[in-house]
């Protein structure tokens, strides 16, 4: 950084300052210049296949663990609901989804930044940070 520049923001994420933007990736950092950066996105992203085809499966369980519940021993059973409770829980895991923080900078998009669950609110904060920094 240099010495006359203001930080005006900094997470997890990232650095912006007056003059530049230090994106935090988990191998390094990329450091953009302000007047390069074009656009800032903050996307929620689902896997729609996968979350249907994972509440296709546990209902699909479900149907088969009713329809042979008199023939099913202990351990079939329980093979059987632990296997609906995982396409369950993998169906909600897709369906909720996962965050991005794209940015574009020089005509084309950088790596994008993954937000977890966890981070979701300092991943929107980054986002408005670099934002009002380049309105100015």
């Amino acid at each position: 950084m240099e010495t006359n520049e203001k930080v005006l923001f900094s997470n997890s994420f990232g650095t912006v300052s007056d003059k530049r933007v230090i994106l935090n990736y988990k191998k390094g950092a990329e450091d953009l210049p302000v007047g390069q950066i074009t656009s800032v996105s903050y996307q929620h992203r689902r896997n729609h296949i996968f979350t249907i085809g994972s509440f296709l499966m546990a209902i699909g369980g479900l149907v088969l663990l009713f329809l042979s519940l008199n023939n099913l021993t202990g351990a079939k059973a329980l093979i059987l609901l632990f296997f609906i409770v995982v396409a369950l829980l993998s169906g909600i895991a897709n369906w909720i989804g996962h965050h991005v923080i794209i940015i574009s900078a020089g005509g084309k998009d950088r790596k994008p930044l993954k937000a977890e669950m966890s981070k979701t609110k300092e991943g929107r904060e980054f986002v408005e940070a670099v934002k009002r920094t380049i309105i100015r």
